[in-house]
Order: C-alpha cells, then sequence, then structure tokens
C-alpha cells in the first residue's frame, strides 16, 4: 500500500540521516584526539620520552582508525557505483583464515580469549585474497570485540558435499537480538544493542556488516548469520570452489 511505501522510504531516509550522523562522530572523535595530543607536544607540555611515546602512539592509533573508516566508504561508494573490481586469483582458504588468526591471536589473548581453528582439507577457490582476508578479519575482529574475557571465539572451514566452501566465525558472547539480527547487513543500518560496538565506545557507522555481505556476494556466495542474546553469535559464509575464467 502507499502508507506502506511511505513509512518505508520514510524508515530508509532516517537510516540514511543516523549513518551521516554517526559518520560524522566516527570523523571527529578520533581527529579530536589527534589535535589534541599534537597541539600538546607543539606546546611543549609532551616533554618526557614515556609521554611523547605515549602521545605518538594514540596519535598513530587514532589516525589508523579514521584511515578504516575512509576505506570503509571508498568501499561503499565503489559499491553503490558498480566500480567495485575483484581480483580473480586461486585461493586456499584454510591458509587465508590461518593468517587472520595469526593476524588477531594477540588480540584475543589480550582479553583471556580461547581463539582456534577447526578446518578440514578444501578444495582451491578462485576470488580476490586481500578482499576475502577483509571478510574474515571484519568477522572474527567482531566477534573477538563481543566476547568477554574467557570466552571463545572459532575460525571453522568445511567443505559441503556438492564442492562448496563453508566457513564460519562463532563466539559465545554477547549475542544479537532477534529483532537486529534481520537487519545488521543492511546499508546505512546502525545495531543498536551490545553486539554493534565494544562496551564504553561510542556509537560506529555501522558499514563493515553491509561492506562484508556485498563482498561475500561479489564472489557468488552467501552470507547467514546465527545468535541468541547472551549465547554467542555464529556468521556462516558459503562460497563456490569453481570461479575461473
Amino acid at each position: 500500500s502507499f502508507n506502506r511505501m511511505s513509512s518505508q522510504v520514510q524508515t530508509t531516509q532516517q537510516s540514511q540521516r543516523d549513518f551521516v550522523a554517526n559518520v560524522s562522530h566516527d570523523l571527529k572523535t578520533p581527529l579530536t584526539a589527534i589535535r589534541g595530543w599534537s597541539q600538546a607536544m607543539l606546546d611543549g607540555m609532551v616533554s618526557e620520552p614515556a609521554e611523547q611515546q605515549r602521545a605518538a602512539t594514540i596519535i598513530n592509533t587514532e589516525a589508523e582508525r579514521m584511515q578504516r573508516l575512509v576505506n570503509q566508504l571508498l568501499d561503499l561508494a565503489r559499491i553503490e557505483s558498480g566500480q567495485l573490481q575483484l581480483a580473480n586469483e586461486p585461493i586456499d582458504l584454510a591458509e587465508l583464515l590461518g593468517q587472520v588468526h595469526h593476524n588477531l591471536l594477540m588480540r584475543a589473548e589480550e582479553k583471556a580469549l580461547y581463539f582456534d581453528l577447526d578446518m578440514e582439507p578444501v578444495p582451491t577457490i578462485w576470488g580476490d585474497h586481500d578482499r576475502l582476508m577483509q571478510v574474515f578479519t571484519n568477522l572474527a575482529d567482531n566477534a573477538i570485540k563481543h566476547t568477554p574475557a574467557g570466552g571463545r571465539v572459532q575460525l571453522q572451514l568445511r567443505a559441503t558435499p556438492d564442492g562448496d566452501l563453508l566457513a564460519a566465525v562463532r563466539d559465545n558472547g554477547s549475542g544479537i537480538e532477534s529483532t537486529e539480527l534481520s537487519r545488521i547487513f543492511e546499508r546505512f543500518y546502525q545495531v543498536d544493542k551490545a553486539r554493534s560496538r565494544p562496551q564504553g565506545a561510542g556509537r560506529s557507522a555501522g558499514l563493515g556488516l553491509a561492506i562484508v555481505r556485498e563482498l561475500v556476494e561479489a564472489h557468488g556466495g552467501t552470507i547467514t548469520a546465527r545468535s541468541r542474546p547472551g549465547a554467542g553469535s555464529e556468521f556462516e559464509v558459503r562460497l563456490p570452489s569453481l570461479r575461473s575464467g
């Protein structure tokens, strides 16, 4: 009906306004820290070597945070305009997931998490190595963020009887409300529950999962999310093993 369509349009417009506000906040927060610490250094207020090291570390961390958001915005722009181009190369997905595990292991250990791999031998797939690294790094990083100390995060890989590959990221963290679960892959949608951000952090633009879904689908795959609040989440990516030419 017209009323339903009008309501959907209004909801989308509100989501876009929230998105712009969240992006502005996400850029302003690290920029404020960078300006504050750099000004303190220029004013001679940070003179001790240890203090200078701390200031430089904060500036670098916040600059990296801004760079990640800018990269996400560029990815979204490429996706929206149909200009996202993928490499087509043979990929050992077990090796790729092992690399993701290696890269994030220290972060997991800092939170006293069990972070393990459960992988079977699988066929080679064809796709863009860097983009699939982006997909699984994002999913594993989210799982680590939202799993409390002593919890478990697992990367699992197996092949289906028809030759597709199933790669799953599981955790026993905070989980996602069912009302949120159906919308977490939408562009512009900000998850408001505990899953949306680490404790103590502000709201974020929530671009990561929307881009993850686009990248998975660009590889001919699908992504499914399952979750129960307080019982953890599972994100399962299904990819075809034969995609060459």
